[in-house]
């Protein structure tokens, strides 16, 4: 189930609001026009009944918010990892932003991550189902490499009522960082002033406004991040 991939997403930044994180990885893969979200190492969901919804938004973009709950009844009172996978079929063309989210019981849902994909066509009728891997006691993956962190960009949260953007990234070593915001048509919108910054894990905000100061309206727009003599790239949806 699982498979190696770069970290690509974006720290959410809410005024006032420090958000609460749940369990695991949250990403996407989309095969023959399917999209498949996951959610690997997922803390507690032995007995999830999963919650699909899509909202579409006039910029051609669509919110998929996936509620994982958990019965946090007996039998299901298990502490374990699981691994899970949301197939969705039939979505339309367009640009996707998958939330995942994890309710145990009747506690307030916690944001597990976020991953963007896109649909070139629709395929068939629109159905959603999950799939539940065997309990693991530890995450895949913990304890078992000692190789060093290369450069990451990466994604924990998302919210409609964005304020500003956290964008989180790894330094593998000290270096000069350029963070270059693009909207949809390869114009370069906006330069963060960041310079040189140590190994590490660094966030560097995001405004949403342009080099002129001037608010940036709701879209798609896409994060480069040079460092290290390396780039990644994230796609970012505004929903404001």
């Amino acid at each position: 189930m699982k498979r190696a991939f770069v970290l690509v997403t974006a720290l959410i930044i809410i005024a006032g609001v420090t958000p609460a994180y749940a369990s695991g990885r949250v990403w996407s893969e989309v095969k023959n026009n399917v999209a498949y979200v996951h959610h690997d190492d997922a803390w507690w969901n032995c007995c999830p009944d999963t919650v699909f919804e899509i909202v579409p938004h006039p910029d051609s973009s669509w919110i998929i918010d996936i509620y994982e709950h958990d019965l946090g009844t007996h039998p299901c009172n298990c502490v374990c990892y699981f691994n899970f996978v949301h197939t969705l079929r039939g979505l339309a063309p367009g640009t996707y932003l998958a939330r995942v989210w994890e309710v145990y019981g009747d506690s307030d849902p916690e944001l597990a991550g976020t991953t963007t994909f896109s649909i070139l066509a629709e395929i068939g009728f629109f159905t959603t189902g999950t799939d539940m891997s065997d309990c693991h006691t530890e995450p895949e993956g913990v304890g078992q490499s000692d190789e060093p962190r290369g450069l990451e960009l990466e994604n924990v949260s998302s919210s409609p009522a964005q304020k500003s953007v956290g964008i989180r990234y790894h330094l593998p070593v000290a270096s000069d960082v350029n963070l270059e915001i693009y909207d949809v048509t390869g114009t370069r919108v906006r330069i963060l002033e960041v310079g040189q910054q140590g190994a590490g894990d660094h966030i560097a905000v995001w405004d949403i406004c342009d080099n002129d100061g001037h608010p940036l309206p709701r879209g798609i727009y896409f994060v480069r991040l040079q460092a290290a003599g390396q780039a990644r790239s994230l796609p970012l949806i505004v929903l404001r």
